[in-house]
């Protein structure tokens, strides 16, 4: 039985994301900042900053795998970024390095790539578009991309960034529809990075069915992804809840309309937004 530690486990990706993997017959290490008292059976808990290396490779010794999701998880001054997204990400690592670990996955965001411009604006986005972060997060989670390509192809780490959308029950407007993932549609993406024995580096996209909608997540499936779940089906609801805006209206025109990262986009947008849409080249 694999033991798979999960940084950030106390989170709420952490926490649903714990219970896939026991779910698929894991022992899980479940590490975070706070204590996590409701361990289950396979299961146990530790109390540590990502920060602190040495306990980090302490603990991590013995593991197969490494789900590192610790992080700055809102658009926090650069100060937070960096010592949670940008230290953390080297510190975890690092750790995973010395205590053996051979194979990382990366919790990313599409936020990397949050300020390119999404249907009908543009084309579908692929992996290996140039990164348009929408924020100070979605920078730290591209450094922290960088940190795992690093890693694969300098140490020979196996590693998997999943790029997640937005991890729930069900998509919840008009943008998510192409970037929701279901629960356990993220621990099959997951389970794909730690068994997966080609894996050097990859990024995938972590949504469910979301054919044609915003992304194309073709090295997903090329590494035998089969989402379980999709959006089709929501189109009725979610346009009677959160309907298209008049074209040519300020909010037609709005970052957080025109582009993948939505409100992430929008904070402290400054100017129009044809630089945005302008000069659209082929991003598959």
């Amino acid at each position: 039985m694999k033991r798979i530690a999960i940084t950030g486990a106390a989170g709420l990706v952490g926490t649903g994301l714990r219970t896939q993997l026991l779910v698929r017959g894991y022992r899980v290490l479940a590490l975070d900042v706070k204590p996590i008292p409701d361990t289950a059976p396979n299961e146990e808990a530790a109390v540590v900053d990502i920060n602190d290396q040495p306990e980090m490779t302490r603990l991590l010794k013995g593991c197969d795998a490494v789900v590192h999701l610790a992080a700055c998880t809102v658009d926090a001054p650069w100060p937070e970024q960096v010592k949670l997204s940008v230290e953390g990400s080297i510190n975890v690592f690092d750790a995973a390095r010395k205590a053996g670990v051979g194979r990382v996955v990366y919790a990313s965001s599409h936020h990397v790539v949050g300020l390119h411009p999404r249907a009908p604006h543009g084309p579908v986005m692929g992996d290996t578009a140039i990164l348009r972060p929408d924020s100070r997060y979605g920078v730290g989670k591209a450094f922290g991309e960088s940190v795992g390509a690093l890693y694969a192809f300098k140490y020979g780490m196996k590693v998997l960034s999943v790029r997640i959308g937005n991890v729930n029950t069900k998509p919840i407007d008009r943008r998510r529809m192409g970037s929701w993932i279901s629960w356990r549609d993220l621990g099959q993406l997951v389970a794909i990075g730690i068994e997966r024995d080609d894996l050097t580096f990859e990024i995938v996209y972590g949504i469910s069915d979301a054919t044609g909608r915003h992304y194309d997540n073709a090295s997903a499936y090329r590494l035998g992804y089969v989402p379980l779940d999709g959006s089709e089906g929501w189109d009725e609801q979610i346009l009677r809840e959160d309907p298209v805006p008049k074209p040519g209206s300020p909010e037609a025109r709005s970052a957080a309309e025109v582009s993948l990262g939505g409100q992430f986009s929008q904070s402290e947008y400054e100017g129009d937004t044809d630089r945005l849409i302008a000069r659209t080249r082929s991003i598959a």
